[in-house]
């Protein structure tokens, strides 16, 4: 397949690539910088304003779908990331890709307020799920909860439309399960919450 990968210049988002590329996949990473320290020269680096859809929609043409890892900074991070989104699915729509399998916290399954430091994050993974809702697109957003920098386990436990038991989850272990849902067609449509098991 030919993945577009949002979110390389982030720690998952760059494992995102790295694995599609094992997996044999062709990937274009459009960044809204460039990364600190270079991605594998199989990754095709554009650098350009990702919530400019006119800036977008070429870097699209011909793939056959959209993993998207950016995310907010806590504390810091207002409205660009919702912006962003609303901007590759509308040039999804235009280039004629349907398919988008999305990382967010679990704050997107529930409607709880959340206040400090992290309401901007929760306020922005709720954006971007609104947006998908909306969008007419084959979306898929995946729910994980405390993130860590652990290997990956290889043993993760999923719920559609739902939080899984456990309270944490590798970034290794979120990057593949954000490639795999490319696979899982019943996931169409539905946020799934994913930890390790």
């Amino acid at each position: 397949m030919r993945v577009v990968v949002l979110g390389t210049t982030g720690g998952t988002g760059r494992i995102v690539a790295e694995l599609a590329l094992a997996r044999g996949h062709d990937v274009a990473a459009p960044v809204r910088h460039e990364p600190e320290s270079p991605l594998d020269p199989r990754v095709r680096v554009t650098v350009l304003d990702l919530r400019d859809q006119d800036a977008i929609a070429p870097e699209l043409a011909g793939a056959d779908a959209v993993v998207s890892a950016i995310g907010p900074i806590t504390g810091l991070t207002v409205t660009e990331v919702s912006e962003a989104t609303q901007a590759v699915v509308d040039a999804m729509i235009r280039a004629g890709v349907r398919r988008i399998v999305a990382a967010a916290n679990g704050k997107v399954l529930t409607t709880d307020e959340v206040i400090g430091e992290y309401a901007n994050v929760a306020a922005e993974h709720r954006r971007d799920a609104a947006i998908l809702a909306a969008s007419g697109l084959d979306w898929t957003l995946l729910a994980a909860p405390f993130l860590t920098d652990d290997p990956a386990t290889g043993n993760v436990t999923t719920a559609v439309d739902g939080k899984p038991p456990a309270r944490s989850l590798t970034r290794g272990d979120f990057a593949a399960t954000l490639l795999d849902a490319l696979t899982h067609d019943e996931w169409v449509g539905h946020i799934v919450g994913v930890a390790n098991a």
